[in-house]
């Protein structure tokens, strides 16, 4: 292992400039900052060798099934005809609403369905007026503390 150590590489990885090394005369040179130039084909050749094929494999998956039409051309299918359109809004225009909670599917319902079906109603109302009880807690809250100032501002004429 030590002799390892006391082993000098044989080749480096940078090379040198000509005019850093003081082959290039004259004034300038001197007052140039160093430049280092890398040995790309040496870099190459140790970090990437030809044989190494770094863990990439080339993955064969099928092709995607939606094909586009290559023409641009639309299907007649695909086109929509006004007046039929216009006709299936008017006809849905003229329908009354279906009401989901109509009086003659409660009357097949169990008493216990038709109970559990109240209370949800009931509990969902509750949550809808929600937002209301959080405000009117709010005022309560408010009045609540204007009281206890009033309070303390009585017991501190009374102290004094």
């Amino acid at each position: 292992m030590a002799q390892n150590l006391q082993k000098k590489p044989s080749k480096g990885i940078l090379k040198t400039s000509r005019s850093v090394d003081g082959h290039d005369s004259g004034p300038s040179t001197s007052h140039r900052p160093k430049e280092q130039r890398f040995d790309e084909m040496n870099i190459m050749e140790t970090f990437h060798p030809a044989n190494k094929d770094y863990g990439h494999i080339k993955i064969n998956e099928p092709k995607t099934p939606y094909s586009e039409h290559i023409d641009g051309a639309t299907d007649p299918s695909d086109e929509l005809d006004a007046n039929l359109l216009a006709a299936k809004l008017a006809a849905s225009m003229n329908k009354p609403p279906r009401c989901v909670d109509s009086d003659e599917e409660m009357e097949d319902e169990p008493e216990e369905v038709r109970e559990r079906r109240r209370e949800f109603e009931r509990k969902r109302k509750m949550h809808y007026k929600e937002f209301e009880a959080v405000q009117l807690a709010r005022q309560l809250m408010a009045q609540d503390e204007e009281e206890e100032e009033e309070e303390g501002a009585k017991q501190e004429k009374a102290n004094t």
